[in-house]
């Protein structure tokens, strides 16, 4: 293994405590735009909330707000319109996406014609047409939305079942706060930032908790090596501390490879691919960070308050 460092002895638990004030600022972010979310305030899929999404295209360009001045006149007042641009060859293409919320007295499938042909009697010029279209009713974003907070939960479960079982408790109660800590980091990213929250991201974000705790359980797993044979020459930090050094060149190697790769799917990546893999971007460096900053450090505190005696394993 490549290693960047020789015996690096940097003091990581040094400045513990204002690492771990810093994660639990930003984790209120996270809660903060989990509440947005349970209120229907954040930018939704339509497989959270209920409605249809539609894609249209157009000819030409029309103004953001005569498009959404038509809406409103046609019963749509509260419609999301996100617009992008693309060049085609020669001609300049102009592409729409509108999320409009469920209607229980429009049939299905009608409000992507009505909408096309709305566009088309008052911009004749432009020539929309639907590309596509996506509708969820209320009972099935509900039920989405319950599923996801079920995976969530059993997934949170298993990890600390198996690292209480591996490691001990204490480590496993620290790397269920880890990974809930990076989730809750990169929802508050995702969702404050006005990007779109969909089943998407959240397959990204329990792909982000596995690859987080992996990141974990190797320095979790050093520090338990070293307990057996090194505790007598040191502290519990000091030898928390070693831990996190001799494990620091793996870190950089993996999250740094992952990095890589993850970068040209953010720059050259579909609409749906670019914000997925941005996530998972954005989920390798909050999971490096917490792998050095949050967990260890939660491993010291919780030794320094319960007394001079380690974790037994």
């Amino acid at each position: 293994m490549f290693r960047w460092f020789n015996e690096p002895k940097i003091d990581f638990m040094k400045p513990r405590r204002l690492f771990l004030a810093l994660s639990t600022l930003a984790c209120l972010a996270g809660v903060y735009a989990c509440t947005l979310l349970w209120q229907g305030k954040a930018n939704l899929g339509t497989d959270f909330g209920a409605g249809v999404q539609l894609r249209l295209s157009a000819g030409s360009d029309v103004g953001i707000d005569k498009i959404r001045e038509s809406l409103k006149q046609e019963g749509f007042p509260e419609a999301v319109i996100q617009q992008v641009k693309e060049e085609t060859g020669d001609t300049k293409g102009f592409k729409l996406v509108i999320k409009i919320k469920h209607d229980p007295s429009k049939a299905v499938g009608s409000i992507g014609d009505e909408v096309t042909g709305l566009f088309n009697k008052t911009f004749p010029d432009s020539h929309f047409t639907l590309d596509g279209s996506d509708e969820v009713g209320p009972a099935v974003s509900q039920k989405l939305r319950d599923d996801a907070f079920k995976a969530f939960m059993i997934a949170m479960m298993g990890i600390l079942i198996y690292i209480a079982i591996r490691f001990d408790f204490r480590f496993g109660v620290a790397a269920i706060i880890t990974t809930v800590h990076d989730i809750m980091v990169i929802m508050g990213i995702v969702i404050l930032t006005g990007r779109e929250f969909n089943l998407l991201q959240v397959t990204a974000l329990l792909t982000l908790a596995g690859y987080s705790l992996n990141d974990t359980v190797v320095t979790f797993d050093r520090i338990r090596e070293n307990l057996k044979f090194l505790m007598k020459d040191h502290t519990f930090t000091s030898l928390v501390n070693l831990s996190v050094n001799e494990t620091l060149s793996r870190t950089i190697n993996t999250s740094g490879t992952v990095f890589l790769t993850l970068l040209p799917l953010c720059y050259m990546g579909g609409d749906t691919l670019k914000d997925f893999a941005l996530t998972l971007l954005l989920g390798v460096v909050v999971g490096t960070y917490s792998s050095i900053f949050v967990a260890s450090p939660i491993l010291v505190e919780w030794n320094l308050m319960s007394g001079p005696k380690a974790p037994s394993k």
